[in-house]
């Protein structure tokens, strides 16, 4: 079995190590400037760690790079193992921010589709993940693990890649966010978030029959101003949360202008 080395204890680090090695893969050694995470990730997975790049395991098969986009640059800069194969999991980053190190030969992306938070497991095998490798052998050793950890593995350029990535941050994060502007609202009336769970659990189970075009509901789809006016006549004393209101308002009209016109 090959062996491998995880860079980064974060996030994407925890539950990627944490998929390997239920699939049997050695996970050798972890490497993190972040002590008290690297220590307590290679202690879950009985793996060594260390934060010093002179103790790092240069005997490795497979490195897989799971740190900040910003970081990722110094780290390939630092690190000097050419026959290994070099992957990276970043969803916006080309697999060509390896052509700096003109002596590797085997790199690619292992780009998991999912937002990852440290204490809630996620069922790996339904995460869709995204390869590429900078040729045809390198891409096939990438497409082998990652389809040994989930049933959704799908061959992308780096184009495509960033057009995923910026689409999941309209569908995950910047949604997330509307839920922390909802969970204020909603308190200021006097409840708590959960009241609106199965009302936002149904707007997701929809999309499983309807497009999102098409499960679109609310007062904007219905050009329904009276309504608008009166949310924005509440959202007074927050500028922020009322330019936002009127921006996908204003958003959702136009996407659905046409069919709006028809049914007036």
């Amino acid at each position: 079995m090959k062996r491998i080395v995880i860079i980064g204890a974060g996030n994407v680090a925890i539950h990627l190590a944490r998929a390997l090695q239920r699939k049997s893969f050695v996970v050798g050694q972890i490497f993190s400037r972040t002590e008290i995470s690297v220590r307590q990730l290679a202690s879950e997975l009985n793996a060594s760690f260390t934060t010093n790049l002179q103790e790092f395991d240069r005997e490795a098969d497979i490195y897989f790079y799971c740190v900040k986009d910003a970081v990722l640059e110094d780290l390939i800069d630092k690190i000097d193992i050419p026959n290994a194969l070099h992957v990276h999991t970043a969803g916006s980053l080309p697999v060509g921010i390896f052509e700096r190190k003109q002596q590797y030969h085997r790199y690619g992306v292992f780009y998991p589709l999912q937002t990852f938070s440290k204490a809630r497991e996620v069922n790996f095998e339904e995460i869709p993940v995204f390869v590429e490798g900078n040729s045809v052998e390198a891409e096939e050793e990438i497409r082998e693990i990652a389809e040994t950890l989930s049933k959704r593995v799908f061959s992308s350029d780096s184009e495509q890649r960033k057009r995923i990535h910026l689409s999941a941050v309209f569908a995950c994060n910047f949604v997330n966010h509307i839920f922390a502007i909802a969970d204020e609202l909603v308190k200021s009336a006097g409840y708590s978030f959960d009241i609106l769970l199965p009302l936002i659990t149904e707007t997701v189970n929809k999309l499983n029959e309807l497009s999102p075009y098409e499960a679109q509901t609310g007062p904007a789809v219905r050009n329904d101003q009276n309504i608008i006016r009166q949310h924005l006549l509440l959202l007074e004393n927050k500028p922020e949360f009322s330019e936002i209101y009127r921006v996908l308002s204003e958003s959702i009209y136009r996407m659905h202008k046409k069919d709006i016109q028809t049914r007036e």
